[in-house]
């Protein structure tokens, strides 16, 4: 059977091979100027999830579930907008099954994420991933998994998603697909795109 490492290395070969353009034109990164790239779309993913997280807990604390909701869809895009110009990238949060539909994934998006969910299948651990993407640059996609706490929005609406937040689902996200998943699953991406020859 192979190993993590085996398929990491063959996920990367199928995905480096994607490139419209002629890769002779890009330039040549070593794994530690890669690994640059990734450990800083990890930087911005965690400030991401830690301004969503921070005022979604406290609303839950106060048991104003519709008012967390209301919040994330009002500003979601907002927050990583204003990170995407602090941070001089393109950042995108993106999913194979959709709250918003503004967060269509493109189709090497979906390739990511249709490799980490094999890779979850196999009992592997999804790691970030850097390329050049076809228009030459240097993109990071980075993997959401489900934790326990998502349920309450993400879970079964019959069991675990409370009635209160499934009404206020409903009238935000009419064509909400989000919801079955189960702790472990691969939620979506993080999707970080730098600016070309960027020296981080």
């Amino acid at each position: 059977m192979p190993t993590q490492a085996e398929i990491n290395r063959q996920n990367d070969e199928r995905l480096e091979g994607d490139h419209v353009q002629d890769v002779s034109e890009l330039p040549v990164l070593t794994p530690q100027q890669k690994q640059q790239y990734i450990n800083r779309s990890k930087e911005i993913a965690q400030t991401a999830f830690k301004i969503f997280s921070g005022h979604l807990k406290r609303l839950f604390q106060q048991k104003k579930p519709e008012e967390a909701l209301e919040y994330c869809h009002a500003n979601a895009l907002k927050i990583t907008d204003s990170l995407a110009k602090a941070y001089g990238v393109v950042i995108k949060r993106t999913s194979y099954r959709l709250r918003n539909p503004k967060n269509k994934p493109t189709a090497q998006e979906e390739k990511v994420m249709e490799i980490y969910r094999k890779q979850i299948l196999k009992n592997l651990k999804p790691k970030p991933y850097m390329h050049y993407d076809e228009h030459g640059y240097p993109h990071v996609y980075i993997p959401i998994m489900v934790q326990q706490k998502c349920l309450m929005c993400h879970g079964d609406p019959n069991k675990e998603i409370p009635e209160v937040i499934n009404q206020k689902l409903s009238e935000l996200y009419p064509s909400d697909k989000a919801i079955f998943f189960k702790e472990g699953d691969l939620r979506g991406i993080w999707s970080i795109r730098f600016p070309k020859n960027n020296k981080k």
